[in-house]
């Protein structure tokens, strides 16, 4: 009975000696082998996020020790590495758990060339921020931008309280180059800080990752601009000239359609009141008033325009009248006509403006008393005989007036057979 409890021992060890001999126990290096978190909600439910730090969800080697013929089976995918948020380190570090989704059992050991996953916890932050539309590059020659309109104007990000307080704004940015007609386009939202530096983080989350542009693009055309003036300066004064604004022309946009038939802009004679001026008035008039519907002006800086009135003080000359410088015209048919002397004395007095007074000649002062007209004054349908006082007409310019009508006498009488 010994001998045979002998021999069993022996062919026992035999064996051991034999396997081991055929499948010896070795340590395998296995690399970069993913960290599994687990019960990140712990994190996430407490209104936190948390960051990776230092690549610790990576091993870069695991080292398993187990028989030859398990390493002949067993592959990186079958490494299995784990760590739990439940078991938080004060220092935000988890240990990590190896194991093997085969041969579990026959495996002596697992190591890793790390053995926790470092975490950087924040508290998570909500932002809104509103959204803006920037142009770049240049529409082409003749045309210019106009309003640049995007289908949202507000964007919420969420991630790490320090990495969205750095963020202060977002925007897309529009490419205009050589455009003369709308834009319309889906552009990616950019975030930036507060220097311009762009901030690109997966941390961040957004509620729209794009949004919709539209950019107006509006045809120019140069145009001048006229002024009317209303109103009486005061007696004794007169407008000596037109308006004269301080600039000539203005820039203007639109569509082809609303600029075609453009060719001047109007401001209008009641904008321009020089009632009881004595000396020149200088106004300011919004140019943006007196625009086109669907016309705007190109260039903001020519809204306002000030315009300057010339009033000048008038002056009176005393012209002599002479003999021969009266004139009946007109006349009746059937009636002769016949003025009474002009004598030598005879004057009138022109009231106007220096240039206008001083450029009339005496020698050219020619008058007329129009009979036809002066009946239609009087509501006269027939002539009849007699002696009439007439106002003189001369050939003055409507810029001049005469201090007091000059009245001639005047007979008129039939002719009979």
């Amino acid at each position: 009975m010994g001998l045979k409890l002998i021999s069993l021992a022996f062919a026992f060890v035999l064996w051991l000696v034999v396997n081991n001999m055929e499948n010896p126990t070795v340590t395998e290096t296995y690399v970069n082998i993913p960290v599994k978190l687990e019960n990140t909600d712990l994190i996430t439910d407490a209104g936190k996020v948390y960051e990776i730090m230092d690549g610790t969800d990576v091993v870069e080697r695991v080292s398993v020790k187990a028989p030859k013929s398990v390493h002949s089976a067993l592959n990186a995918g079958n490494i299995i590495a784990t760590a739990d948020v439940s078991e938080l380190s004060s220092l935000d570090t988890i240990s990590i758990e190896f194991s093997s989704s085969i041969y579990s059992s026959e495996i002596e050991s697992i190591k890793g060339s790390i053995d926790t996953v470092k975490l950087n916890i924040e508290n998570k932050k909500t932002k809104a921020l509103s959204l803006k539309a920037n142009v770049t590059g240049s529409v082409a020659e003749g045309y210019l931008v106009g309003e640049v309109t995007t289908d949202q104007n507000l964007v919420r990000i969420s991630g790490p309280e320090s990495l969205i307080s750095r963020v202060s704004k977002a925007t897309v940015e529009v490419d205009v180059t050589g455009f003369t007609s709308d834009i319309g386009t889906n552009l990616d939202i950019r975030l930036f800080d507060s220097e311009g530096h762009s901030i690109q983080d997966s941390r961040i989350t957004q509620n729209i990752k794009s949004v919709g542009v539209k950019v107006g693009i509006y045809q120019t055309v140069e145009v001048p601009v006229s002024f009317g003036v209303s109103g009486t300066p005061t007696i004794g004064y007169r407008v000596a000239a037109e308006p004269v604004g301080s600039i000539g022309s203005v820039l203007v946009a639109g569509k082809g359609n609303a600029l075609r038939n453009l060719t001047e802009i109007e401001v209008p004679a009641e904008a321009i009141d020089v009632t009881g001026q004595s000396a020149d008035y200088v106004t300011e008039v919004n140019i943006r008033e007196y625009l086109p519907d669907n016309v705007f002006l190109a260039d903001q800086s020519q809204a306002k325009i000030e315009v300057t009135v010339d009033i000048q003080q008038e002056v009176s000359r005393e012209l002599k009248v002479g003999k021969e410088s009266v004139e009946i015209v007109n006349a009746p048919a059937g009636f002769r006509t016949s003025l009474e002397e002009i004598g030598d004395d005879a004057k009138i007095t022109i009231i106007g403006l220096s240039a206008d007074v001083t450029a009339v000649r005496e020698g050219e002062l020619r008058g007329s008393v129009d009979i036809q007209k002066w009946m239609e004054e009087e509501g006269m349908e027939k002539a009849t005989d007699g002696y009439y006082n007439i106002e003189v007409d001369f050939n003055l310019s409507d810029d001049l007036t005469l201090l007091e009508p000059y009245v001639i006498l005047v007979h008129l009488s039939e002719i009979t057979e």
